[in-house]
Formats: C-alpha cells, structure tokens, sequence
C-alpha cells in the first residue's frame, strides 16, 4: 500500500493523500510546495516539494478527478462538485490537456523550494591572491630561460594558488528563494545562515573601491530578530538586482512571472 500524507494546516484537503495527488494538486496550483504534511505511517513531517521532486505529469496517475472534498483555486475561487462532474462529461476531444507544472525549468533546494537566485563569490573578489598568480606566472617566464627546476615551482605554486581561489569561491553559494535568503559554505561539513523573506528589515548594499569599480558588491539582510547583520552575500555581481528581487518578494510579486 503507497504511502498516505495529511496536510498540517490545510482545512480543504483533510483526507489522507499519496504522494500522486500531491503533484496534482500542485500542478493544478491549488497547493504550494512548502506546504507542510505527516507521513500517516512514520509521523515524519515532510514539505510537500520534497515528496514530489522528479515527478513528473507522464508518470503520474491521481485518483484527484473527482475529489470528494472543495478545492480551492489560486483565486480562492470554491470549485463545487457540480462543476467538476461537468468537467468529467466532457468528450474526449474537448477535455483540456493538462497543464505542464511551471516550475520543471527551475532549480529545487533538498526541501523543495523554487531557487530564484544562485551565485557564488566573483573571481575578481579575490584580488590580492589573483595578485600574487599573476607575479608567479611573471617569475616563471623569467626562469624559464635561467633555472627550470624553480621555473617548474613557480609554476606549481601559481596553479595550486588558482585551485585554492576556486575552491574558496566554489565554497560559498548564495541563495533567494521564494521563502528565504541563505548562505551555505565549507567544502567538507556544510554549514548555513538563512533569514526568512518576511522578516527581514533592511537590506544594506555596499560597492566601493576597486571592487566596486569591477561591479562587485555585498549585501547584508539584517532581521528584526537579530540587532546585527543575518546573512550576507559578499562579492557577489548583481547585487542591487538582487536586492530588487527581495523587495519584489517582500512585497508579495512573483518574479517568475515578469
């Protein structure tokens, strides 16, 4: 027997649902995917974005055509029975095809939300070790001709100064969601600061000197929970756009849709 989920919260879809009917109710747009539910069998709790992730409309088959209980659309509009039985009569030929979930083109964190935005530090933030490459290559070319045993360790010094700015920079991920801003590093053990959409209370960017000059900057999201900075993005391109996509959030605009 599939397992069976109940919606925490959710007072139009009481009865227990599979896994199936989430996806459909997702791709109707009648449930999001952040949405909380209980595993009835283990009484884990899940996100309903991490049930349905890789599902797919060829794959799924939901026993939701005619639901014993009222949907609710995305305009809060009650769907009656009567009118999803007049739906059901239709023809064969006149049933509408079924809608291609909006989000299949976008990226999902493990909890299932829609990332909106996903950058990494700039190479050009790390000026000073970009610096010191640019110098080995330099001393390397002016061995090459004297001694090429130390040409050969300015070179290796060089390539492993280039491999420690990518893996510094590979590190670092900044995140926006629908739901939060977060910053994830560390390369073995990951670790993470998020501060949710809704309570942030200010949004400070700063570019100046030569990053600025090269289109860098950092931005921090301070909360009113905390009297300090939460999260912050540093040297990172874009960063007013990205400031911009925040506000749009905060202020309830689906940037997806522009």
């Amino acid at each position: 027997m599939s397992a069976r989920y109940t919606l925490q919260n959710h007072p139009a879809f009481g009865d227990p649902l599979s896994k199936n009917d989430l996806y459909t109710l997702v791709a109707r747009g009648s449930l999001a995917r952040g949405e909380m539910c209980v595993d009835e069998d283990t009484g884990l709790t899940h996100t309903v974005g991490e049930l349905i992730s890789g599902m797919r409309p060829n794959n799924v088959q939901s026993r939701l055509n005619r639901p014993a209980y009222r949907e609710i659309s995305p305009d809060h509009e009650i769907v009656t029975e009567e009118e999803l039985i007049a739906e059901e009569e239709l023809p064969e030929d006149d049933e509408p095809e079924p809608e291609e979930d909006e989000d299949d083109n976008h990226n999902y964190t493990p909890s299932g939300e829609v990332i909106l935005h996903h950058a990494h530090p700039s190479w050009l933030g790390y000026t000073k070790a970009l610096f010191l490459v640019l110098l080995l290559l330099v001393a390397t070319g002016l061995l090459f001709t004297i001694q090429l045993e130390y040409a050969v360790i300015t070179l290796l010094c060089a390539s492993s100064t280039l491999i420690a700015i990518g893996i510094a920079r590979y590190s670092h991920d900044y995140i926006v969601t629908r739901e939060r801003v977060e910053l994830i590093w560390g390369i073995i053990g990951r670790s993470s600061k998020e501060a949710r959409i809704c309570d942030i209370r200010s949004i400070d960017v700063y570019e100046s000197g030569l990053k600025g000059l090269l289109g860098l900057g950092t931005i921090d999201f301070s909360t009113a929970a905390n009297a300090g900075i939460e999260v912050q993005f540093k040297d990172m391109r874009q960063a007013h756009e990205v400031k911009d996509l925040v506000r749009k959030l905060q202020k309830g605009v689906d940037p997806t849709e522009d």
